[in-house]
């Protein structure tokens, strides 16, 4: 079954896209069991750490070729669901 996988997605990138799509799903899911114990202020911090990752990291895959432009994708989204979920944790705080 893994093999079917790797090779269904050896045209976005490969083993790096199934990596990153493995790591982009349990950072989010730590970080979404663990946003309620963070104060406002490292909300905040959290918000711009991901959209600095997620914008360096799409801009270093898109340059990488065309290949990896999933990645990038991936990367954005990732970035924009982390965003999203603590600014609705800010604004259930307030």
């Amino acid at each position: 079954m893994l093999e079917n996988l790797r090779t269904s997605v050896q045209p976005y990138g490969g083993d790096l896209f199934l990596l990153l799509i493995a790591l982009a799903v349990i950072s989010f899911a730590v970080l979404f069991q663990l946003k309620s114990r963070f104060p406002v202020g490292q909300l905040r911090r959290m918000i711009r750490m991901a959209a600095l990752v997620a914008l360096l990291g799409s801009v270093f895959a898109m340059q990488a070729g065309t290949t990896y432009y999933a990645i990038a994708g991936v990367l954005l989204v990732w970035g924009v669901l982390v965003a999203v979920v603590f600014g609705r944790e800010i604004g259930r705080k307030r």
